[in-house]
């Protein structure tokens, strides 16, 4: 089967599930089914399937009879514990939870061998422990996605698996990264747009691979000692910085000589062929969330703390 690039689209100002739209982007472009009855139809052909509120968890026990399933999404499933049947679906490349209440994913999940994206979008009551117990086995795990979490709950310690090349923990609240980043070798693309972070750690200048980093929408970061870090990443060619309501002349001071391109908001370059991130597009102004810039500076303290 050829590869399968799945854009998922939200306007998470809304939150509704009508708003979470997967976009198949193939030359023969694949159905996507939204429900077990419309994939019965005609099972054989089904490879990309959402499946939203689901009250009776044995019906998922008829996901099995899709054979060449490779995408999974679940959308607004009520149990406290991930549905054990999806531990069956061994061939699946792609496995999303979108808005779902369960706290913990089934040691079964570990079955999962050839899943290389993972996606826990908006799940608030995520057990990060069991998460991880979950992902950290994986081989050929090369993308996730851990967005939209009620508390900043990750440890200092976490350890990502670590052949990610494209890992997002946007949406947070996070004010600062946790140091497992420093692991990822082999990360091409890291999303940590929409948090609270106060610096950047020097840890990511560590990251050789790094190509490409969503900074937006971060009303508490120091610019002029984030660009340092910037800097000394040697692989850098993106930075995005949409929604900072920062202008092209004073990006200039802090990126004079500097070999790699920086996204403002009037180059309408967040969403990429390569990587969607999942952006709250309304947020309040920047004037609302503690932003005073004067002078073409920053006056964000270090110390600054969420009010």
């Amino acid at each position: 089967m050829p590869n399968v690039k799945i854009v998922t689209l939200f306007l998470l100002g809304t939150l509704g599930v009508k708003n979470l739209a997967a976009q198949i982007i193939r030359e023969d472009s694949i159905h996507v089914y939204h429900s077990i009855s419309e994939a019965l139809a005609e099972p054989e052909k089904v490879e990309v399937l959402e499946v939203s509120n689901v009250t009776d968890s044995d019906s998922l026990e008829l996901l099995t009879r899709f054979v060449n399933l490779k995408s999974l999404s679940l959308i607004d499933f009520h149990g406290t514990t991930a549905p054990a049947s999806i531990a069956k679906l061994t061939g699946l490349k792609e496995l999303r939870f979108i808005k779902d209440d369960f706290y913990f994913v089934p040691d079964a999940y570990k079955n999962l061998v050839n899943l290389e994206r993972v996606e826990f979008i908006y799940d608030t009551h995520l057990n990060l422990k069991s998460a991880f117990d979950f992902i950290s086995n994986l081989p050929t795990l090369t993308e996730l996605r851990i967005e939209g979490l009620a508390e900043p709950v990750f440890p200092e310690d976490i350890v990502f698996p670590k052949h990610l090349k494209i890992l997002s923990l946007r949406n947070n609240h996070l004010n600062a990264l946790p140091r497992g980043l420093s692991q990822l070798q082999e990360l091409e693309l890291l999303d940590i747009g929409n948090n609270e972070l106060l610096e950047l750690p020097v840890f990511l200048s560590e990251l050789n691979d790094l190509n490409i980093i969503y900074l937006d929408q971060q009303p508490y970061l120091r610019f002029d000692q984030t660009f340092e870090i910037l800097k000394k990443i040697p692989s850098l060619s993106e930075v995005h910085l949409e929604g900072n309501h920062l202008s092209r002349e004073t990006i200039e001071i802090y990126t004079r000589e500097v070999v790699f391109k920086v996204f403002l908001d009037e180059d309408h370059a967040a969403f990429t062929p390569v990587y969607t991130p999942h952006i709250n597009l309304k947020l309040p102004p920047m004037s609302q969330m503690g932003y005073t810039p004067q002078s073409g500076k920053f006056k964000i303290p270090i110390n600054r703390t969420k009010k």
